[in-house]
């Protein structure tokens, strides 16, 4: 069990609190992720990742990432169940310097999709099954597919259980397995597309009362594009 939180902000009023908007929301998943946490920043200067091991709280607080302004983010909080505990392990998984991965759930054949991109030269630095997952999204995405369409492999090559949030330097994309047995829910207004593992974690944003709040139908991907 682990916890995913993304903010994906449409009017640059916004920008400047990216950062306020996004500790609650990450704080909010302590409980499903009290090993590991982390984050991608996405502004003007490309994307900045920050992950560590520790309550959320802590490491936000460390990293200030309350301050930190941006138009796009994503977070997660992990509870380790097939690696070890450590910094590398943390999400979110970026294999290109625009990408980043999070993931809820587990992929039962990562090790036979490892050894398959091992032998197209793409090698993994930790144990970790969604670092498979992520590898194997920005191979697609560098041999030219689409966000959505790289994703869609995921759902044609991968077994397992999971919920996904992906992002670049222009998308926001999830994607949730044909089971659909990892939570997830999405809240879209004219100012922002938000996600979370619980809707709790969306509670906080402004206007969010009268947001569009769904749960992604699964194998579909849902994506947004700046």
């Amino acid at each position: 069990m682990c916890g995913i939180v993304g903010l994906h902000l449409k009017v640059p009023e916004l920008y400047p609190r990216l950062g306020e908007y996004l500790v609650p929301m990450l704080e909010a998943m302590a409980t499903r992720g009290p090993d590991s946490a982390g984050v991608a920043i996405y502004g003007d200067g490309g994307m900045e990742v920050i992950k560590d091991v520790g309550a959320p709280r802590d490491i936000c607080a460390r990293h200030g990432v309350a301050g930190r302004g941006g138009y796009q983010a994503v977070g997660h909080t992990r509870m380790a169940t097939e690696s070890a505990i450590t910094t590398e392990a943390a999400h979110p998984f970026t294999p290109l310097p625009d990408l980043a991965l999070v993931h809820n759930g587990s992929f039962s054949n990562y090790a036979t999709m490892r050894r398959r991109l091992g032998r197209d030269g793409i090698s993994c630095t930790t144990d970790n099954d969604s670092e498979v997952a992520a590898r194997f999204v920005g191979q697609q995405v560098s041999a030219g597919a689409d966000l959505a369409d790289a994703m869609r492999m995921v759902l044609k090559e991968f077994d397992g259980f999971f919920t996904l949030l992906v992002t670049t330097g222009t998308q926001f994309a999830v994607l949730r397995d044909s089971f659909a047995c990892k939570p997830a829910v999405l809240a879209e207004t004219a100012d922002y597309v938000a996600m979370a593992s619980e809707y709790h974690a969306l509670a906080g944003l402004p206007g969010v009362e009268d947001a569009r709040v769904f749960e992604p139908i699964p194998e579909e991907v849902y994506t947004w594009t700046r």
